[in-house]
């Protein structure tokens, strides 16, 4: 593994690999995992849907930047008016197997398709059909002295690899706060905006609106009418 004060010592120094952390904004950066602690644990915000099982779900577009097997999306940054401890480190944690959208169904990735994240230290870690291949390390970035970060790390996928819509899941981990909740990021390769989101849409539990709720309930009042006219004729 690689040791913590020396990689403390290359970011301090801005001397790592690209998309490495920056000054935090005044606001959630649209897209963006983001970051608080409540009650000594990770906690995940930002622009996310839920899944079924409850999972948060965000998603990223290989190719929205500048090579088309790539992207640095989302970032991940301290959460709006929150702070963490300064100097802590934000690594990540990778769970399970690489998913993929055949696009009736997810299942596993098959093989020679990936999707990686490198981190700050440049070394990747890969998810793939079988699982997760951990890096020697996982860094995102370091936490500033105001309590702040914005960090964007380089994802990528393999560029003779299957088009379609991918799916890892991972948590975010530091020394100084238990972990995240595992959480799942979904990729578009190739696939048009329409075909992406109804990939998504699958995942994501359907929750009723109000009014939905309320229409729900007049029908069931009317046919439990009904039944009892037909009981008392």
């Amino acid at each position: 593994m690689f040791d913590r004060f020396a990689i403390a010592g290359l970011l301090a120094a801005g001397s790592l690999v690209p998309f490495a952390a920056h000054a935090v904004g005044e606001h959630d950066h649209a897209g963006d995992v983001a970051v608080s602690a409540v009650g000594g644990q990770l906690v995940l915000g930002g622009g996310f849907q839920t899944t079924a099982s409850g999972h948060k779900l965000y998603e990223a577009e290989f190719g929205d930047q500048f090579v088309y097997y790539q992207t640095s999306n989302p970032g991940f940054q301290t959460q709006d008016g929150a702070a963490l401890l300064p100097g802590t480190f934000l690594s990540f944690a990778g769970v399970g197997a690489l998913g993929f959208w055949n696009g009736t169904a997810w299942g596993t990735a098959a093989a020679g398709d990936y999707v990686s994240i490198r981190d700050a230290a440049g070394q990747d870690t890969q998810w793939t059909g079988s699982g997760v291949a951990a890096g020697a390390s996982s860094y995102i970035a370091r936490v500033d002295a105001g309590g702040g970060v914005h960090a964007h790390v380089p994802f990528s996928t393999n560029p003779l690899g299957t088009e379609g819509a991918y799916l890892i899941q991972l948590q975010l981990t530091s020394p100084d706060y238990a972990s995240s909740t595992p959480f799942y990021i979904a990729f578009n390769y190739g696939l048009s905006h329409e075909d992406f989101e109804l990939a998504v849409d699958s995942l994501v539990t359907a929750v009723p609106e109000p009014g939905t709720y309320a229409l729900m309930l007049l029908g069931l009042g009317a046919v439990g009418m009904a039944a009892r006219r037909r009981s008392a004729r």
